[in-house]
């Protein structure tokens, strides 16, 4: 599934409506003892600001469903999720004293529609979509998402944005394969088979336990400060010369631009991996190492004195099996740094392979400094951490549903952005192959950096792909592993309430041994 903007998908003609959540008659929330997450405040408080334009912050998606809408199906299909998923059910509501939370019991909402009208012409609907969105996602109300379909007579484009105070990116993910099962099986009328799941809010009120645990001292923190000093007192920028324009202020509101290419095709990727593991890494650390290349051999601008590649790292904190299919904002940020050669020509002939071992210790250290959430950190070190250069890696192909997402017209969205400094960088792996989606300030200097930065990434990953061993097995790890939070992040770490089953599958982690050929 690729991640693009709305108006790079292409949504087909038809009859558009809008779909809401809204509390049956009589019924009234509870108010929530349950904190927001530390992200969720912090978004919440920032939304509410007075007096600033705030750009829009939902993540969507579209896929189709066979056939006319069975209009009976499609609200009891909603209807069951939200009450599946209860951050779907929760508000966030700024006051003096802080943000606090208002949760709807299940059974205690009703869907509504509103026919949108006709349209004939893609580029106009997809405007109307941006505009739904953009209008209906607002953290600091309930509910901060909305619904959307678009009938024809052969099927049925069904759009579901929310607020990313809900959602992360691979909730997102999670919602065709959800929705179709849901409403397959009303119009079925059988039931529906889907895995029970855990409640994002629950999650948060863990999160908070154990982060407000933490103090300045703690070995999380004061590495997070270590690198904040390697960095000159500020998070990690762009490793290109600058990508706005010189003329260009902070405070100005610059139009974000975006693009999505793939790097390889499946067999590119799974010889990749397999060039990966057979020397030691996995495929997350191989990319990692191809970020890093890419970066230095744009001649070192932006990189230190130490010639050393750092970055923040979008890192999943999904810590128990039980969050394994949930929505929420399931996300940390970690500081992560890699080494490069130094010296003279010490960059020839040095490929992702060679850099591997670095990358892995590089991931193995950044893992329990996500446990921390960034607004923590920030409150601890009494600094303000504004994130400037983002990057992650998704391997998607153990997702509910994602062999379907092809034949469902599959597609991940997210909202427009204005920024004069932010690179984000989501490297991601489907059953198609492996592609690249990033954002950056729309100037014709950023757009030169970034497309020469992300042909520097896939010609590295291609080089390492041709040395492959095509007899060397590289296997799809599980979503989840019973292997614990202390065996992944190494001893003397604080354990997150709840952990006890991390992932492989949202992420790859650099386990896998053996010796360069």
């Amino acid at each position: 599934m690729r991640f693009t903007e709305i108006a790079d998908y292409g949504v087909r003609p038809g009859t558009a409506a809008r779909w809401s959540v809204s509390p049956v008659d009589g019924a009234r929330p509870r108010l929530d003892e349950r904190p927001p997450s530390h992200l969720q405040q912090a978004h919440v408080r920032c939304r509410s600001e007075p007096g600033v334009v705030h750009d829009p912050s939902w993540l969507a998606i579209c896929f189709d469903l066979d056939g006319p809408l069975d209009e009976h199906a499609w609200r009891t299909a909603l209807l069951q999720w939200v009450d599946r998923h209860e951050t779907l059910r929760s508000g966030l509501r700024p006051t003096p004293d802080g943000v606090r939370r208002y949760t709807w019991s299940t059974g205690g909402l009703s869907v509504t529609g509103d026919e949108l009208g006709a349209y004939e012409d893609s580029a106009a609907l997809s405007d109307a979509l941006r505009e739904l969105f953009n209008d209906n996602t607002d953290p600091t109300t309930w509910p901060s998402c909305v619904f959307a379909t678009v009938s024809r007579a052969d099927s049925v484009t069904a759009c579901l944005a929310f607020d990313h105070g809900n959602v992360d990116g691979y909730s997102i993910l999670l919602v065709a394969h959800e929705i179709h099962e849901l409403y397959t099986a009303a119009r079925d009328r059988r039931p529906a088979e889907l895995a029970e799941v855990g409640s994002y809010v629950d999650f948060c009120a863990r999160e908070r336990e154990y982060s407000d645990g933490f103090e300045r001292a703690d070995e999380p923190v004061a590495r997070w400060a270590e690198f904040l000093a390697d960095c000159g007192g500020e998070l990690p920028r762009f490793p290109f010369p600058p990508v706005a324009e010189p003329s260009a202020a902070p405070a100005l509101r610059v139009r974000q631009h975006g693009l999505c290419e793939w790097l390889v095709d499946a067999d590119g990727a799974a010889a990749f991996e397999k060039a990966c593991r057979r020397n030691g890494g996995s495929a997350f650390s191989g990319v990692l190492c191809a970020l890093a290349l890419a970066a230095a051999r744009s001649g070192g601008a932006g990189l230190d004195d130490s010639e050393t590649f750092r970055a923040l790292l979008l890192m999943h904190t999904r810590s128990a099996r039980q969050w394994a299919r949930s929505l929420g904002w399931f996300v940390g940020l970690a500081p992560v740094e890699l080494a490069m050669p130094v010296g003279p020509g010490a960059l020839d002939g040095v490929d992702v392979l060679d850099l591997l071992p670095g990358a892995g210790t590089a991931l193995r250290r950044a893992k329990p400094l996500s446990t921390v959430p960034v607004p923590k950190v920030a409150e601890l070190l009494g600094a303000e951490l504004v994130p400037r250069f983002v990057v992650s890696y998704m391997d998607l192909r153990a997702s509910p549903g994602a062999q379907h997402w092809n034949e469902w017209n599959a597609r991940a969205l997210h909202a427009p952005a204005s920024s004069t400094d932010e690179v984000y960088i989501w490297v991601n792996r489907s059953n198609d192959g492996i592609y690249v989606t990033s954002r950056f300030p729309g100037t014709h200097r950023a757009d030169a950096a970034v497309r020469d930065y992300v042909d520097r990434i896939r010609r590295s990953v291609c080089a390492a792909a041709a040395t492959a061993d095509p007899d060397f097995a590289a296997t799809v790890a599980p979503l989840w592993t019973e292997r614990s939070f202390e065996d992944q992040v190494g001893s003397g770490v604080r354990t997150p309430v709840g952990a006890g089953t991390r992932r492989s599958g949202i992420e790859h982690d650099p386990v896998a041994k053996g010796s360069r050929s």
